[in-house]
């Protein structure tokens, strides 16, 4: 029973105990998971106000940093400058614009664009309790003159048909009139969420003003509980998970934007009905990769079908659909998120399949650069297990034979003339055989 010994033994049992532990809380939270879940909703619902002033702050902090750089540069220029003096007016300064920037957007969104959808909407579900026994009477004449000679097909379509004027009359028909009915008082239900809505935005105030003495109390913290290789791992991965969200996030708002009033035009110049409610769809969804035009152009066009004058229309509206995507997809996307996010066609579409099966919309929506960071973290492990093992040529040889046109090997001189050989990878890090794999260490070493 010597020291050795003992250490394997405790490590063994450690792994054993873990092992047990995790057996124990995932068949809890299997047979427990009702409750489970209400403890979770309760506690989210506790904490909904902190978690809304953070997602505000987290939204704002681009255009926050962007006008503190602004600030002190015109700070920095004047002859009284004080470096201290000009970083905190800067900032203060930039919280402030930060926030009437922001109300100012929101309330040309307010008392712009979401009084247009929503009469858009009303009139639509109106329109639709009218036009709907229309339609049943053009299906009713179009069976006549179809079953002329088809009486062997008679008695199943008259049944089909039968069931769907049944069904238009005692469901649809009453469910559209009391929907419509109750748009505003659902509107007005919103009013319950005021309250922590107002009060995340005061935490956002702080939050957004305390940005980085709360990124610096972090960085502590994690050099504080890991070594110092691993505490700068984990910082550059946090750092790469932020420009990987935020890029992708204001790429495709301000991107889907763009189509979205692209849309807007076309419609109301094409006179073309509800062009509101059709942008937004068409501006909403195209946040979504691959699939997202595809989701709000069908719907946009069964409305179009279903209210337009001339049923044409919607043959110019497909046509825009597949040229504005042609755009967006070549030219606009490219330049805004294709910079931040560099991931293959294919990674992007495995990633909002999954993720929009795990999470929903939210999936849809974070999918992509949640993959990338995952994908980041799993390429970083790969390349420092390979220098570990001193296999880092395996990496030289894969970047040469398949990165040719996308990096450059760089041949370097090293101080004892050894030659050190480098190749820059997609991530940005640089892999050598000394063994530096991680672009946290190459960061902490420029």
């Amino acid at each position: 029973m010597n020291k050795q010994n003992l250490k394997r033994i405790f490590s063994r049992s450690l792994v054993i105990f873990i092992g047990l532990a995790l057996a124990v809380t995932y068949f809890f939270i299997l047979y427990q998971k009702d409750f489970i879940l209400f403890q979770l909703s309760s506690f989210v619902k506790i904490l909904r106000p902190f978690i809304i002033g953070m997602i505000l702050a987290y939204i704002m902090k681009s255009t926050c940093n962007l006008f503190e750089r602004l600030i002190y540069k015109g700070l920095s220029k004047s002859k009284k400058h004080d470096k201290k003096r000009d970083v905190k007016l800067s900032g203060i300064i930039a919280v402030v614009l930060t926030y009437l920037a922001w109300s100012a957007i929101l309330t040309a969104l307010l008392w712009v664009v979401i009084p247009q959808v929503v009469e858009s909407i009303t009139k639509f579900i109106n329109d639709m309790v009218i036009f709907i026994p229309e339609w049943i009477e053009k299906i009713l004449e179009f069976e006549q003159k179809f079953l002329e000679d088809n009486e062997t097909l008679k008695p199943y379509i008259d049944s089909i048909v039968t069931w769907l004027i049944n069904w238009s009359e005692t469901d649809l028909i009453p469910y559209l009139r009391d929907l419509s009915a109750s748009i505003i008082p659902a509107l007005l239900n919103i009013l319950t969420i005021i309250k922590d809505i107002v009060i995340g935005l005061i935490i956002s105030v702080f939050m957004l003003s305390g940005r980085k003495i709360l990124a610096a109390k972090s960085k502590i913290l994690i050099r504080c509980i890991f070594k110092e290789r691993t505490s700068n791992a984990i910082i550059s991965e946090f750092k790469y998970a932020d420009r990987m969200f935020s890029g992708f996030l204001e790429g495709k708002v301000i991107d889907s934007s763009i189509v979205g009033l692209a849309y807007y035009i076309f419609l109301v110049a094409a006179g073309i009905p509800y062009p509101a409610l059709i942008a937004v769809i068409c501006g909403v969804t195209n946040i979504i990769p691959f699939f997202g035009p595809f989701i709000g152009a069908i719907p946009s066009g069964l409305i179009i079908l279903m209210t337009a004058d001339n049923p044409i229309k919607v043959l110019w509206f497909a046509i825009f659909v597949f040229a504005a995507q042609f755009i967006d997809g070549y030219i606009i996307d490219p330049h805004i998120v294709g910079g931040n996010i560099k991931m293959s066609s294919f990674s992007v579409l495995f990633a909002v399949i999954l993720f929009g099966g795990l999470w929903g919309f939210w999936g849809l929506l974070v999918g992509v650069p949640t993959f990338a960071v995952i994908y980041d973290i799993v390429k970083k492990i790969i390349v420092y297990s390979l220098n570990k093992q001193g296999k880092s040529e395996v990496l030289t040889e894969y970047y040469a034979d398949f990165k040719k046109s996308a990096n450059k090997e760089k041949h370097k001189k090293t101080p004892d003339n050894s030659e050190n050989i480098t190749v820059v990878a997609d991530g940005g890090e640089k892999v050598s055989d000394e063994g530096n794999a991680s672009s946290a260490d190459t960061e902490e070493n420029k």
